[in-house]
């Protein structure tokens, strides 16, 4: 059976009721411990969805420039980001991304890992920012 996005939707809807915001189209958002985590749908590949997360805002960060290597050097390692991806947008907000086949989340162990996934390296990156502020 190949699960769709519609699948992950309801499984996430039904789970986290009072933390679910539906988006527009193939989005929706959870709230957990105050954090918001944003799944997506790939665009053209029905099997895959992306999962995002704000990490912390670097704008006022002192010593920033030292923060984005240690970034970089997450990325190109995988430490501390747990298989995900970290960028930085252009409001200087550190985001977590990582794709995840939709199957890994269509039931509620794999759904549930994969949000623990994603905290643990929130958590990870916002204690490591510490060091560079």
């Amino acid at each position: 059976m190949t699960t769709s996005f519609d699948d992950i939707v309801s499984l996430a809807e039904s789970r986290y009721r009072n933390a679910f915001v539906r988006g527009n189209g193939n989005s929706f958002s959870l709230s957990e411990e105050g954090r918001q985590i944003d799944f997506f749908q790939v665009p053209g590949e029905p099997t895959m969805s992306m999962v995002r997360a704000r990490v912390i805002s670097i704008a006022d960060m002192r010593r920033a420039a030292d923060f984005a290597k240690a970034c970089i050097a997450g990325n190109f390692f995988w430490a501390g980001t747990r298989g995900a991806t970290l960028s930085i947008s252009e409001d200087d907000v550190l985001y977590l991304t990582e794709r995840r086949p939709l199957d890994e989340i269509a039931d509620v162990d794999g759904f549930d890992a994969c949000l623990e996934n994603i905290m643990l390296a929130i958590t990870d990156w916002q204690e490591r920012s510490a060091l560079y502020e």
